[in-house]
């Protein structure tokens, strides 16, 4: 195990299972990326994880803004421009990453995906949850488009 890995528990929960798998995949994400760093894999390496990363982060996304959408979510729309600008910043994060990886570099990036994955698990998904309880069907519905 690596300084910084995110360890899942109970409290990242967000009730629904197909979103807390979701949240499992990028936390692993995560603790890959900053397993290879602190290995010093090589910037192949680190660039994969990193895309994988994004790749998942807007699966998730579309899937998450779905869910908040069927359950009546009242901060759909705030939700969603916080994903937006998320992802920009992963974008960003990325591109400086590949154009300058250093030591600095590498322990920011770490730093912001962490402080990311962990404050918006823990905060404003959480926001979600109570509109979301008793409606599991419109839930699977809307993972099944």
């Amino acid at each position: 195990m690596s300084e910084g890995e995110i360890i899942w528990n109970s409290d990242m929960s967000v009730g629904i299972d197909a979103l807390d798998d979701d949240h499992k995949i990028l936390v692993s994400y995560l603790n890959e990326f900053i397993g290879a760093c602190d290995k010093d894999e090589g910037i192949f390496v680190t660039d994969s994880i990193f895309s994988g990363l994004l790749e998942y982060t807007n699966y998730h996304f579309v899937r998450e803004e779905k869910i908040m959408k069927v359950c009546g979510y009242s901060g759909y729309e705030a939700h969603k421009e916080l994903h937006q600008v998320l992802t920009e910043k992963v974008i960003d994060a990325r591109d400086r990453f590949i154009l300058n990886r250093s030591g600095d570099l590498e322990v920011e990036i770490k730093d912001f995906l962490q402080s990311w994955l962990q404050e918006h698990i823990l905060g404003s998904d959480m926001d979600y949850v109570s509109d979301c309880v008793g409606k599991e069907k419109e839930i699977a519905a809307a993972l099944k488009d």
